[in-house]
């Protein structure tokens, strides 16, 4: 299928904490749908995690328990969230982090993971982009000059990694690359070596989304 015909679901999930031990949850979650130029925000919303939001969390985001409590639980709009993606090609940066987190959600919630095809901006990056230091999301947006509104937020940064996906999908365009089945090809290729000459920087830059 030619890319400008595929339909995309781009997700950004805020968590109670990192997920390393298995108990954190999901406190915000934004899906924007990408066609070709267009775009739009399909869903946006605050999840009561039913667990406390960490500190670190709480400082980087600004959300706090006091906001959740009253929210809808995930399995409250696990059906409205996997009604969001069905179908669509799974799009996010650092893919793994939010697809984690949502199929765990929804085989739970409702017995149904996720399925199907998935795309990570980062990786993407990566390979098109390989003059860049850094693929972490406000690098991209610099770079695209894309503006964030509402960083470190569900929506602010569903959006922008939206508007980002837009533009690696006109490079790759651009490369000769013109379908799904091409591109996902290209990125099993081997990664290009970088051509700058900075220093190398902790895996942790592109970790945050």
């Amino acid at each position: 299928m030619d890319l400008d015909q595929v339909e995309f679901a781009v997700v950004d999930v805020e968590t109670t904490g990192s997920g390393r031990q298995g108990d954190d949850r999901i406190a915000e979650i934004a899906v924007v749908h990408v066609r070709g130029e267009e775009s739009h925000t399909a869903l946006e919303m605050l999840v009561n995690p039913q667990r406390p939001v960490s500190p670190f969390v709480e400082r980087l985001t600004g959300i706090r328990w006091a906001d959740l409590h009253e929210r809808p639980t995930f399995h409250d709009i696990a059906e409205q969230v996997f009604d969001a993606m069905d179908g669509r090609v799974f799009v996010a940066h650092n893919v793994k982090f939010d697809w984690r987190f949502l199929s765990r959600e929804l085989q739970n919630a409702i017995g149904k993971p996720l399925a199907g095809n998935k795309l990570c901006t980062v990786k993407m990056a990566r390979r098109l982009l390989p003059h860049l230091a850094r693929r972490n999301l406000d690098t991209l947006a610099w770079h695209y000059d894309v503006s964030i509104i509402g960083r470190h937020r569900a929506g602010g940064d569903a959006r922008a990694t939206a508007r980002v996906l837009q533009h690696l999908l006109k490079d790759a365009h651009r490369q000769g690359i013109d379908t799904m089945d091409h591109l996902q090809a290209y990125m099993r290729l081997p990664r290009p070596r970088p051509k700058w000459t900075a220093m190398p920087q902790s895996v942790t830059e592109e970790r945050i989304a």
